[in-house]
């Protein structure tokens, strides 16, 4: 380093690298490493990695991989810069060590100490965990959650919703061509496959990927209901959140059909922003699933949603 030709020499630091590069620097000395905490150990992992100490770059993460971590210490793992050697295997244990603690993501033990987990956290544990289909819309509701208290812009949100929540969540994954927008008012397009639709028989749902108009957030969720008459129900349904603008909402559903190709008026609906009660409509199940049905273009079910806010006077 530029500073071995100097017989004195200034290495600035951060105060927050203070603690960590005494510990590096008496390693060096001594060639021992005290410390046991795994926050420290980051630290100083990060030091040795700054000023080129391979060796101590080595034991920290060999100490890290042995000793148990915390859930701070494994996002900072996975937070770790790819070009230290060490970090392709802490990451694996990070993702490991998350996966097991919150195996059971969803039950209100957790709920405090997973809103203030990061965002590479909280994809780990996605990844890791799926407690099933009886879940997803557990685990749906449970992103938004976070990603409302993590990212309060919405603009923010939205982004690391699209980009990487929501592809994890497989309820989610199962409407397709949904768009994130966030005007006055909107106009969504959604696709189902005949399977999809198959699948929601007796008593099934799905739910699209949020959609924003105005700054409130909605989704659509398809259904089977299975009553007097089975139905295939459509419902459009306002996120847990409070929107700038107060006033009336104008929803409304279009279908494509045959032989047309066009999209077809199916419902629509006015209510206002402070209602949280979801509104929908449903179709005779042979209607839709039937042999002779008009709703399926090359085994798609093509959708329309027109959401419309006018704020209040």
């Amino acid at each position: 380093m530029k500073e071995s030709g100097h017989r004195q020499a200034t290495v600035t630091i951060a105060e927050s690298e203070y603690k960590a590069f005494l510990e590096l620097l008496h390693f060096i000395y001594s060639g021992k490493l005290a410390p046991t905490e795994p926050i420290l150990l980051v630290d100083i992992l990060l030091a040795a990695d700054k000023f080129e100490a391979a060796s101590c770059i080595k034991l920290c993460g060999q100490r890290l991989i042995d000793l148990p971590m915390t859930a701070e210490s494994a996002v900072m793992c996975l937070d770790l810069p790819c070009s230290i050697s060490m970090a392709p295997a802490l990451e694996e244990a990070a993702k490991k060590f998350l996966a097991k603690r919150y195996d059971k993501f969803l039950s209100t033990e957790f709920q405090g100490e997973l809103m203030r987990i990061s965002l590479t956290g909280i994809v780990a544990i996605l990844s890791r965990n799926h407690p099933g289909v009886a879940s997803e819309e557990s685990v749906y509701d449970f992103v938004l959650r976070w990603a409302c208290f993590q990212y309060p812009n919405s603009e923010e949100r939205h982004k690391i919703l699209s980009s990487s929540l929501l592809p994890l969540v497989p309820v989610v994954r199962s409407m397709t061509n949904g768009i994130l927008m966030d005007q006055p008012s909107c106009i969504v397009d959604f696709t189902l496959s005949h399977g999809q639709c198959s699948g929601l028989f007796p008593s099934g749902s799905i739910r699209s990927p949020p959609f924003y108009c105005a700054g409130h957030g909605f989704f659509l969720s398809a259904h089977g209901k299975m009553a007097l008459s089975n139905f295939f129900g459509l419902s459009i349904e306002k996120l847990e959140d409070k929107g700038p603008v107060r006033g009336t909402i104008d929803y409304e559903i279009e279908v494509k059909t045959r032989p047309s190709l066009e999209f077809l008026f199916l419902w629509r609906r006015t209510t206002t922003t402070d209602s949280k009660q979801a509104f929908g409509c449903g179709i005779s199940w042979p209607d839709v699933i039937g042999e002779n049905s008009h709703f399926f273009i090359d085994d798609k079910l093509h959708l329309r949603v027109h959401v419309k806010i006018t704020p209040q006077p």
